[in-house]
């Protein structure tokens, strides 16, 4: 009877698991409030999601476990594709403040990578985050800041 317990209770915690929704793939996107407050600047921003071009997915690759950021200029827009480096478990992530225009072809990017919050479960495996910014401007020139 007792050689049964671990079956019946990994049976019961699949079964409660099942038509639980998986997590998103794709990036965060930006709230309602900052696109409007970008458009009143005579700016737009949009997330760039799953679809990336090759060369953006080959700067992915690269700061994927590196960390650092990289600008690749694709499809008439400068892609800000940024990587926070090997992290020790899941949970977490970047996030962007919206992009400012500070002149012509010039923008500023504030990026914080917040961590799982303390005391939450975690999964126990290495993760790489990631975040690809979109500005529609090919010539732009981006300062970023990773905090």
């Amino acid at each position: 009877m007792l050689a049964m317990l671990p079956g019946l209770l990994l049976a019961a915690t699949l079964g409660a698991s099942v038509g639980t929704p998986a997590l998103p793939s794709t990036h965060p996107t930006p709230s309602a409030a900052m696109n409007k407050e970008l458009a009143q600047d005579g700016f737009s921003q949009e997330s760039a999601v799953a679809s990336y071009p090759p060369a953006v997915k080959q700067a992915l690759k690269k700061v994927r476990k590196s960390g650092g950021y990289t600008l690749v200029r694709a499809n008439g827009k400068t892609y800000v594709v940024i990587g926070a480096g090997p992290k020790p478990t899941g949970g977490y992530r970047l996030v962007a403040d919206p992009v400012k225009k500070t002149a012509p072809h010039q923008y500023s990017l504030l990026v914080r990578l917040q961590a799982p919050a303390a005391g939450t479960m975690k999964t126990q495996v290495i993760s790489y985050p990631t975040l690809v910014v979109a500005v529609p401007d090919q010539q732009a020139n981006v300062n970023v800041q990773v905090r």
